[in-house]
């Protein structure tokens, strides 16, 4: 498969599996996985150094001054925040907050009224449809309503990117797709249709065909939703091995605050137009009210623990 961005190589995704595409790994803090929880947490706070980022690299992805509205309605009023390359951001809000509708802005498939979406260099605003279809070739993308479809089998839905954008042959593909398949949990299912699932065996399989094509950015919209304790964990741990070892920039929609608080770099917090962004410690230190009560009693005892341990151990 060659580049598919060609509109600005210096400035360019570089995707995995392309000629020149970076494949260093880059070290971050251990996630803290769920029910292990003093032993987990001592972990991480004994890593409490983040990954470093150079200044382009902190404004990866770039959202400047977005305003949007809906007819009457509106959703951002001089929106402006910044997803560093390599990390994991967590887009938190009540219900109209506009978090899905961010994503399908950084997708490229929702344009501003104003303001500005960058991604990797390019303006999204000013690119043609053709080019932002070069563009998306390089993200994954999970919707809430998975958006498989109905006619096509497991293994035709999640090897659709593969046969559309890549020249790899059908054995290939398969071996691909029994791939992303069983690591998330659903081996054997090639076959089945969509019908046949159950609804967190089909948010799964919209996962697997986001992350087939091994994107550099993955916007996931409500990824837990639906989803048992099990697999909820079995996506986290994913979503961070993937992160932790491809570099993979991750941008999660999510009212799951304790998957937030063990993943997230960052969390913005959308509200009013506009946003509140920090890591969570950040947040947790904030004594505005509304970040006090979307975090919750846990969300901040949890914090105030880790933080506690940190403590210690700098001591």
């Amino acid at each position: 498969m060659g580049d598919p961005l060609r509109i600005a190589p210096p400035a360019g995704l570089l995707f995995r599996g392309c000629p020149g595409a970076p494949g260093a790994p880059r070290r971050r803090a251990p996630r803290i996985a769920p029910d292990r929880r003093i032993e987990t947490l001592e972990s991480v706070a004994a890593a409490s150094a983040r990954f470093e980022t150079s200044p382009s690299d902190a404004r990866f992805i770039d959202v400047r001054n977005v305003r949007l509205a809906f007819g009457a309605r509106p959703v951002f009023d001089a929106l402006s925040c910044s997803f560093a390359k390599g990390g994991v951001h967590l887009l938190l809000g009540g219900s109209g907050t506009g978090k899905s509708t961010l994503l399908r802005m950084i997708g490229g498939l929702q344009r501003p009224d104003s303001g500005e979406i960058v991604v990797a260099g390019h303006d999204l605003a000013t690119l043609s449809e053709r080019a932002l279809g070069d563009i998306r070739k390089g993200i994954g993308m999970l919707f809430q309503n998975g958006a498989l479809l109905d006619s096509m089998t497991v293994l035709e839905n999640v090897g659709l990117p593969l046969r559309e954008h890549t020249k790899i042959g059908r054995p290939e593909i398969r071996e691909r797709v029994a791939r992303v398949l069983g690591e998330v949990g659903l081996d054997g299912v090639e076959g089945l249709l969509p019908r046949e699932l159950s609804g967190g065996m089909l948010r799964r399989v919209a996962f697997a065909r986001a992350i087939v094509m091994e994107p550099e950015i993955l916007l996931c919209d409500e990824p837990f939703s639906g989803l048992d304790p099990l697999n909820v964990s079995r996506i986290e741990d994913l979503l961070m091995k993937l992160n932790r070892e491809l570099g993979l920039t991750v941008v999660v929609t999510s009212h799951h605050m304790a998957s937030s608080l063990r993943m997230a770099d960052q969390l913005i917090l959308l509200r009013h137009g506009g946003c509140i962004a920090g890591t969570p410690e950040q947040l947790a230190a904030n004594d505005d009210p509304e970040v006090m009560e979307f975090l919750g009693e846990d969300g901040r005892a949890y914090l105030a623990r880790l933080h506690e341990l940190r403590d210690r151990r700098g001591s």
